[in-house]
């Protein structure tokens, strides 16, 4: 992994395990509570994606950086959690850079092991939102993903676009941006207008 895509990972990292504090925070958790859901939301899926596909040891556990990451985000959320709470719009978008740039990740990752394109999508959209998913589900709450929330597809968007123009001979970091930007062309929109993906409305 590149300098810069490692040091965006980092802070990648962080931003998520801020979103997983936060949503301790609404449950009034401990310190412990702070720190087990900032871990969750920040290394969940990409700790899924590294099981799945059994790529050796689990990258943040051969890189403790990330878990000083993590034990950052979480000390420095329950002490201040009532400032970052009332600047919860600029997290959103930076949750979604997060979101951009774990699904590249992971898609790289999966790309890098020779797997079908399928696989390499779905390794992408994991990493990106499965750690949301096991936030919410420590915190008592209805997962993101599962709800109205466009936030699936943009990993999707970006995993796939990333796939596609690097098949088609792109190189590094041209293909990076180009599915960074697909994957905020998707969630963006989503942000700013509140645009969603309908939902089963039928009485049965």
């Amino acid at each position: 992994m590149g300098q810069v895509i490692y040091s965006l990972d980092l802070i990648g990292t962080f931003v998520f395990a801020v979103s997983g504090a936060l949503a301790a925070a609404r449950q009034k958790m401990d310190i412990m509570g702070f720190l087990l859901v900032a871990m969750a939301a920040a290394v969940g899926g990409g700790t899924v994606r590294d099981l799945v596909l059994d790529s050796g040891t689990v990258f943040w556990a051969a890189d403790a950086n990330y878990f000083y990451s993590i034990a950052l985000a979480a000390v420095f959320t329950f002490f201040w959690a009532h400032k970052v709470s009332s600047r919860f719009k600029y997290l959103v978008w930076a949750d979604a850079f997060g979101l951009a740039l774990f699904a590249l990740i992971g898609t790289q990752k999966a790309m890098a092991m020779g797997l079908q394109p399928i696989i390499c999508v779905v390794m992408g959209a994991f990493t990106a939102t499965l750690g949301g998913i096991l936030r919410d589900i420590l915190c008592g709450e209805v997962p993101l993903v599962l709800r109205r929330e466009i936030y699936v597809l943009a990993a999707v968007a970006g995993s796939l676009t990333y796939w596609g123009v690097t098949n088609f001979g792109w190189p590094g970091e041209p293909a990076l941006l180009a599915g960074f930007l697909a994957a905020l062309a998707v969630r963006g929109p989503a942000i700013i207008f509140g645009w969603s993906l309908p939902v089963y409305g039928r009485e049965d």
